[in-house]
Parts: C-alpha cells; sequence; structure tokens
C-alpha cells in the first residue's frame, strides 16, 4: 500500500477534475494507493484505527461528489486485473478496471460487456449501479450481466455473495454493503455495426426530439441511437443537435432504418468491425468523454447533473420550454446539455424486481448538465446550480424515476427516486448485513464503487 500525503507526487492526480456540486472540494488528508488486494482491508483499519472519516474510489465518476472526503481516501484504481475465460463466456475483474480497459482486453477475443460509454467510468461502479451501454438494448443492462462478487464488509468479514446479497448489487451498489473487490461478468459475442452521427440545426432540434421519443423506444433491439442538444461555452456559437450511437447492422439497413427519424443523406455512417464495435466509445462530439486530469493549479470545475426516467412521450409544449429554458440568458463559459438515452428492448425484458434495479419499463432516460471550468469562481458557480434547478423542475410531473448512475445532490430522500418498490427489501438486506444506520440513508455513488463512511464504518449520510 502506497500512502500519498497533500504535496506528495501523484496528490494532485487524483484530485478530480470536476466537482458535481456546488459545495468547496474535499480534500484528503491522506490517499491510501491500493496495489494488491489485502491492502484493502489495510487502508480500511489505517482510517478507522485514526479515527478518521474516509471514501471509497474506484473510478471516481461520482456524479455526487461520493469518492470525495477530508479523510482518508481509498484509491482501488491500481488494482487492474482481468482474467477471460473464453470458454465459460465470462471475465473476472479488479476494482480499478475503466470500461475503456475492459473493452480493449475482450475487443480481440469479439466479447464484450454492455456497462457503459465513457471509456474512464469504473467497471465495477457501472455495473452496481445498472451500466447502459452501446449495446445494452440488445444485450440488457452490465448489471444483468453480473454473475458473481467478492465483497469486503466495513467490519473486516470478507465473503462471497450470496443470492440475496448478489440481487442487491445488481443496481444498487456496493455502497450499502462494502467494497466489492472482485466480480465476474458474463460476455457476449462483439458484432459488426455502424456507427452513426448526424448534426441538425437547433431550429430542427423540438421536431426531432418529438419523433425520436416515439420512434427510439421502440426501434429494434440492435438500434441505440441516442440525442444530444448543446449549448456551447460561447453563447456567440449556435446551439446544435446530434443524433449519435451503434446499430448492430448494416450500413444499408441502418440507412432505412434512419429514414423514419431523419434524412439519411444527412447522417455520417462509419462501418465497425467486431472489435472496433467493441470499443466504441464515441460521444455526442466524437470523442470518448471530457478530460479527467486536472491541471496544475487549478480547483476542479463544475459538472452538475439532473436525470429522470420518463415513460412515454412529453408533450411537444414541454419539449420547447425544455429547450427555450436551455438557450435563454445563455453565459460565457457555461455549457449547458441535454441527452436523451432510448430504453425498452434487452432491458425491459428483465422484471423490474429481478434484480435492485427497478427501472425497466420506461421508454426513455433524459439527463440535463451544465458544466463551468476550472477558473470559474464560486458565485457563478452558484448560479449555474440554481439555473439547473429551475430548468429542470417543470420536468418533474413526467419522470417516474432517477438512474443510480446519475445520482442527484438536491433530492432530499433519493433512495426511492432509485430503487422504488425495491426499496422495502433493500432495507432489509441493510439491516441484515448490518452496514446501514437504521432508518438513514447511506451514501450513494454507484457509478465509481465509491462512498463515504465515518470513522466507525458506518455509512456517512448524505
Amino acid at each position: 500500500m502506497r500512502l500519498i500525503n497533500p504535496g506528495d507526487p501523484g496528490y494532485q492526480a487524483r484530485r478530480k477534475a470536476f466537482l458535481n456540486t456546488a459545495h468547496p472540494e474535499q480534500l484528503p488528508t491522506l490517499i491510501a494507493c491500493c496495489e494488491i488486494e489485502s491492502d484493502i482491508p489495510a487502508a480500511l483499519a489505517l482510517a478507522q484505527s485514526h479515527g478518521l472519516p474516509y471514501a471509497i474510489r474506484g473510478g471516481g465518476h461520482s456524479f455526487a461528489d461520493h469518492s470525495s472526503t477530508t479523510g482518508v481516501l481509498i484509491d482501488l484504481s491500481p488494482l487492474k486485473s482481468i482474467d477471460l475465460d473464453l470458454k465459460a463466456e465470462t471475465v473476472r475483474i479488479a476494482p480499478g478496471v475503466q470500461i475503456g480497459e475492459l473493452a480493449r482486453h475482450l475487443a480481440p477475443h469479439n466479447r464484450l460487456v454492455p456497462c457503459g460509454w465513457c471509456p474512464t467510468v469504473g467497471v465495477m461502479g457501472a455495473v452496481l449501479g445498472g451500466g447502459y451501454g452501446v449495446f445494452s438494448r440488445l444485450y440488457g443492462l452490465g448489471a444483468d450481466h453480473l454473475l458473481s462478487a467478492s465483497v469486503l464488509l466495513p467490519n473486516g468479514t470478507h465473503l462471497d455473495a450470496d443470492p440475496d446479497l448478489l440481487w442487491a448489487l445488481r443496481g444498487a451498489g456496493a455502497a450499502r454493503f462494502g467494497v466489492v473487490t472482485s466480480m465476474t461478468l458474463r460476455t457476449r459475442p462483439a458484432l459488426p455495426a455502424t456507427a452513426v452521427q448526424a448534426v441538425v440545426d437547433f431550429s430542427h432540434a423540438a421536431a426531432l426530439i418529438d419523433t425520436w421519443q416515439h420512434w427510439a423506444p421502440s426501434a429494434p433491439d440492435e438500434v441505440n441511437l441516442e440525442l444530444a442538444i448543446a449549448a456551447p461555452d460561447d453563447p456567440d456559437d449556435p446551439p446544435y443537435a446530434v443524433l449519435f450511437g451503434v446499430v448492430a447492422d448494416s450500413e444499408a439497413r441502418t440507412r432505412t432504418l434512419l429514414t423514419d427519424l431523419l434524412d439519411p443523406a444527412r447522417a455520417s455512417l462509419t462501418r465497425l468491425s467486431p472489435a472496433e464495435a467493441a470499443c466504441h466509445h464515441s460521444y455526442a462530439d466524437g470523442g470518448g468523454g471530457a478530460a479527467t486530469t486536472l491541471p496544475p493549479g487549478e480547483r476542479p470545475g463544475l459538472r452538475l447533473n439532473k436525470s429522470g426516467f420518463f415513460p412515454g412521450p412529453l408533450p411537444r409544449s414541454a419539449i420547447e420550454d425544455l429547450l427555450t429554458r436551455l438557450v435563454t440568458d445563455r453565459v460565457y463559459g457555461e455549457i449547458r446539455d441535454l441527452e436523451l438515452v432510448p430504453w425498452s428492448g434487452a432491458i425491459a425484458r428483465v422484471a423490474p424486481t429481478a434484480t435492485a434495479f427497478t427501472h425497466r419499463t420506461p421508454s426513455f432516460l433524459l439527463k440535463q448538465s451544465v458544466q463551468l471550468g476550472f477558473r470559474a469562481p464560486t458565485p457563478r458557480r452558484e448560479e449555474a446550480h440554481a439555473w439547473l434547478r429551475r430548468a429542470w423542475a417543470p420536468l418533474q410531473p413526467w419522470s417516474t424515476g432517477v438512474y443510480p448512475n446519475y445520482p442527484d445532490v438536491d433530492l432530499p430522500d433519493a433512495l426511492p427516486a432509485y430503487y422504488g418498490d425495491n426499496l422495502p427489501r433493500l432495507r432489509k438486506l441493510m439491516e441484515m448485513y448490518g452496514k446501514a444506520v437504521p432508518g438513514t440513508p447511506p451514501v450513494h455513488d454507484p457509478q465509481a464503487q465509491s462512498r463515504s463512511y465515518n470513522a466507525a464504518g458506518a455509512p456517512s449520510a448524505p
């Protein structure tokens, strides 16, 4: 185990590039880098022996900054082992493995695990919170591919997950039970596919969203086409919409399918081999996701999110209002965007109670974000947060829940929104394993397998 103090080499590199709350950054007193699995209980014991709070960080992409602490940051990112069993069609991974790393390891064998878009997100965290990936409409969520897991409880007990605990880990994260030190996932065949990208003028965005929300959720399982609407950080740059994603079919078939959505001639189509499709992480802008490294001497930037599941189409008036709010009173240095993700397909063919992930029947997921750069002052950050709350509020009547991998820092009682009717069973399991404070929702950060605990080993309140 390598210990890093403030000012030591490596400390700055482990600061997050973006905060996901408007509150000041939490800087750890000590970073414990776990280089072998036995370092994890040693790091927990170190924090508890000194009476310090601690946070577990795998990928570090907490949308609610739960992977940060003023105490001991237990960094699992060095744990990178990947063991592929081609005969069993499974892969066993350690906590530090990222989505891109797993994809590159499986691609030469034409295998994949459909667990996420962003290559720098931790695989475990993505899977534990649901794990929507490029091929999830075809194969299901990452959580649906979790076969087994080893878990270290905060009291030091190490166990293999039994059926009840495994049910909870398939969508409710390890945040309420302990640290997942390894997991085994089912792999799937990587298929040839066609990547799609079409940039659309903002004046057509409302009509495109309206058509998309009726079309994309009922498209064939092979089709995963998302929509993004972006307002760049310079108000003089026009906003725009982007249709992007993949179709696990030929280019000709893709063009035929697109005719129901837009003129196929406006779309750029790229043929992907199975290995290329397994590693396809291109987002709306053609890149692989936001920067993850904080420049020296800078405080983190700000990236705030709201999300909701929607059981059916939004009224056209609500769409137009949403877009108007997106582009009204834009501020220099502030990026605003919307992302619409089609649901249904293989995701919906799993019963809501079959795993802890309950959101099986919605038509689509909608996420709204605002982002500021590193130099944004505190008042500007607070204004951006207030804008996001105002912009999202009118959508509440149509939303039926929140994606656990997009945790919302503003929800006073988030667990019902994340877990719905599965929450009573989850609470019983929390009490069974003795890791949750009765009646107090523990901290939740499924996306990065990150969580915060107090010095006694109990989860901290949100």
